[in-house]
């Protein structure tokens, strides 16, 4: 049977790849649970984790994230079974004590669009696509925004959600859903030149850049002053 999920130690680097390209590397709950596990697990092999879709596309939403029509669920089972799995494979890409470096290529959308915002360095090509398309399903997408919440501007989100539309490559870039734009045919040279790049730094510095990103822009400028600083001694003094 194909691994829904593959996943390959090459040196320092673990290679995550979503595996399901004939539709669009739909993200079930038991891969999301996988995925999990595959970080854990990389944290202490690896310097970094090189996370992308097979085929053309990066990933088009989730599978099973609503019941049968004709299953009427509690509230409480409803989270057990369609919100806790997302929000539990969120944290863990924000979690991860190395960076994450997402390689997004086709279309990023709904859970896609959310974890291409999610990975510490997001690579992309221009032939990428993003969008979040639940409302046409009259499906409020608020476990996505809260995914996106502190990396995207609330304006940016409302468009997003409310029009439906389909961005590219360049707007998604301006609103801070990736961090660069690669030519399609450059994408994995380009890919491998950064991942090489961080693959020569040392570990102390490389989780040192991933804990202030994630931790300090929820300080005061007092705080993230002194953990600036903290973090840099640290790493000094591990030389």
């Amino acid at each position: 049977m194909t691994e829904l999920i593959t996943h390959e130690q090459i040196g320092d680097a673990c290679h995550i790849t979503l595996n399901r390209p004939e539709i669009g590397n739909l993200i079930s709950n038991p891969m999301a649970g996988d995925l999990i596990e595959m970080f854990k697990a990389a944290e202490t092999s690896s310097k970094l984790i090189v996370f992308r879709g097979a085929g053309d596309d990066f990933c088009i939403g989730r599978e099973g994230g609503r019941p049968p029509a004709d299953q009427k669920p509690t509230a409480l089972e409803l989270r057990e079974r369609t919100t806790e799995p997302a929000l539990r494979l969120y944290a863990a890409f924000r979690d991860c004590k190395i960076p994450i470096i997402g390689v997004v290529q086709g279309r990023a959308l709904g859970v896609g669009c959310s974890l291409a915002a999610l990975c510490d360095l997001t690579l992309a090509s221009d032939k990428s696509r993003y969008s979040f398309p639940e409302m046409k399903h009259d499906l409020p997408p608020a476990l996505a925004m809260s995914a996106l919440l502190d990396k995207v501007s609330p304006k940016a989100i409302a468009y997003m959600v409310y029009s439906t539309d389909e961005i590219e490559a360049g707007e998604a870039k301006e609103m801070g859903i990736i961090s660069r734009i690669v030519a399609a045919s450059y994408l994995e040279s380009e890919v491998s030149r950064i991942s090489d790049f961080m693959l020569d730094r040392s570990s102390a510095s490389l989780i040192a850049v991933k804990e202030y990103l994630r931790s300090a822009p929820s300080m005061n400028p007092t705080a993230f002053a002194d953990f600036a600083s903290n973090l840099l001694a640290n790493v000094l003094a591990s030389k």
